[in-house]
């Protein structure tokens, strides 16, 4: 009899060894609760996200030669198919005169940097309050 009892509570203890220490199999975070999302993923290399006013990084540093590369991300509402969607226009000015993107609300503008130094840019919408720079080595 005692050998029965003695396997029927390792067998018990096992279980609850895997029930707590397994949480049934599913993952979860460091409080128990759902496990935390991934970090998103880094931007690429040499962009500018163009948000309403604002352009994140404010300032890049590129070498010589280097494409740089703005995102319109401007759009809010809407349905999951744009419908309803509202987007605000914005636009890149190189202060030097050199490059202009155009007032564009979506999309992208790209502009080569070929020799060193820095290059302040606005928004030739919202001017000073919506600038940044690029610094190129």
């Amino acid at each position: 009899m005692r050998h029965a009892s003695v396997g029927r509570r390792t067998l018990l203890l096992v279980g609850f060894t895997l029930a707590l220490g397994c949480g049934g199999g599913s993952a979860s975070g460091p409080d128990g609760g759902p496990p935390p999302p991934p970090p998103p993923p880094p931007p690429p290399a040499n962009t500018v996200r163009v948000t309403n006013n604002s352009f994140t990084p404010g300032a890049l540093t590129v070498s010589a030669g280097s494409t740089v590369t703005w995102n319109w991300d401007t759009c809010s509402g809407g349905d999951p198919y744009g419908n309803g969607e509202v987007c605000v226009a914005h636009s890149v000015v190189l202060d030097d005169g050199s490059a202009n993107s155009g007032t564009q609300s979506t999309g992208s503008y790209t502009h080569q940097f070929s020799t060193a130094g820095t290059y302040a840019y606005h928004c030739a919408i919202h001017g000073a309050a919506m600038s940044g720079k690029v610094v190129v080595q």
